[in-house]
């Protein structure tokens, strides 16, 4: 089924796009569905599509042995994919569904054309590479200048946030393992770490989510120099 521009404009690289151009990435986008637990590719292996996330969530990360370190997670209206388009060298993380979702994919020798026919969506797509490198520059500065309750409270205010009846709520998409991964640490210290957030009245743990009942404390938390 062709994917319509309405589609398409809700990602954060369609904005200044002409109509022209957002018609042919349009026509160009395949939509699919992913499973949880589904790799799309994986560190070493040559760069093969642009995937734009419309729902659920996929997790960015690089092995080592038995290492695991996060990158990033993207959810509706993230991109992965293209970090290694333009230096045609292997992918530097592997990409995993968390959840089950959709996302569009533009193949990487379609996405070249695009990119070589329509200067205004070189210019997007540049913003989206300059975003990546600073997001992955961030943790870098965040592993090697912040404790762990600085980095936990900052992973978990990059997650989606909902508003239920308890107040806001961050789902915990992230298994404790995965959040260890993320920050770089044990999964016992981050289990140590929540329950310390919830006895100083930042959070509540609930089987299926984490109820923020401090924002402005977290924030504060997250946003703290070693």
């Amino acid at each position: 089924m062709p994917v319509s521009t309405e589609v398409v404009r809700g990602f954060g690289l369609s904005k200044s796009l002409s109509e022209e151009t957002l018609a042919r990435i349009s026509s160009a986008a395949m939509p699919i569905s992913f499973r949880a637990g589904e790799v799309f590719f994986q560190q070493g292996e040559d760069f093969s599509a642009l995937h734009l996330v419309q729902t659920g969530h996929v997790k960015l990360f690089r092995q080592s042995g038995e290492k695991i370190q996060i990158l990033a997670v993207e959810h509706g209206g993230g991109t992965f994919g293209a970090e290694t388009l333009f230096a045609h060298t292997p992918c530097p993380c592997t990409a995993q569904a968390l959840t089950a979702g959709s996302a569009l994919m533009i193949p990487a020798d379609t996405l070249m054309a695009l990119l070589e026919g329509q200067p205004d969506f070189m210019m997007i797509f540049l913003e989206v590479i300059s975003q990546k490198l600073r997001q992955f520059t961030n943790l870098v500065h965040s592993l090697a200048f912040r404790d762990v309750p600085t980095r936990l409270a900052e992973v978990l205010l990059q997650q989606e946030w909902i508003e239920t009846a308890h107040g806001i709520a961050i789902p915990r998409i992230l298994s404790q393992q995965d959040l260890a991964a993320n920050v770089g640490t044990a999964r016992e210290v981050v289990y140590r770490t929540l329950k310390k957030f919830e006895q100083d009245g930042l959070i509540r743990i609930l089987p299926h989510e984490y109820i923020v009942l401090d924002a402005g404390r977290l924030l504060r938390l997250a946003d703290q120099e070693c």
